[in-house]
């Protein structure tokens, strides 16, 4: 399992644990529907990090999406164009500015992987906090299938260095051996 499906899963956990008891904080201070929103956009905004961390991006190419996404969490009354908008940014963000190798297997894979966690939100949709909590968590954990299917490292990959590692190896033999 390579490092960012790894940590998807993680922060699944993670975000299936903290997002709602975050949002139950700031329904102290806000209505619900904002509280859950400015929640779920804090979950989205710390994964928009660690995606452009893990690409090399820089942070401040994230702010933009985010900063929309943002505005029309704090704007009343929207309710399915946040969550049709932070699954939009979600894409943009991952696929737009990440990740910007194989566009074509890339949008493939973010079709798969945001229709198909959205589907799983419908699927097990319901009222109450558990389920929230568990929906977040199975949204991300579906989410790791991106990097399943588009390789994450080939961005960073040397253009002179082999693509197989069997050349890699023999290589890597033969330096050995001229050293001795």
């Amino acid at each position: 399992m390579n490092r960012p499906v790894r940590s998807t899963v993680v922060f699944a956990m993670g975000s299936g644990f903290v997002v709602v008891p975050l949002a139950i904080m700031l329904h102290a201070y806000l209505p619900w529907p904002a509280a859950l929103k400015l929640a779920l956009w804090t979950d989205l905004a710390l994964y928009g990090v660690l995606l452009a961390r893990w690409s090399g991006t820089r942070l401040l190419s994230v702010l933009f999406p985010l900063a929309v996404l943002l505005g029309v969490a704090l704007w009343p009354q929207a309710y399915n164009g946040f969550f049709m908008l932070a699954l939009g940014v979600f894409s943009w963000i991952r696929s737009g500015i990440c990740f910007q190798n194989a566009p074509v297997r890339a949008l493939m894979a973010e079709a798969i992987t945001v229709v198909g966690g959205s589907a799983m939100l419908l699927f097990f949709g319901s009222q109450g906090y558990a389920a929230w909590a568990l929906n977040i968590c199975l949204f991300f954990l579906f989410q790791s299938l991106y990097f399943f299917m588009v390789p994450w490292r080939a961005r960073h990959r040397d253009p002179e260095a082999s693509q197989d590692a069997f050349e890699d190896a023999v290589a890597e033999a033969r330096r050995i051996l001229d050293g001795v």
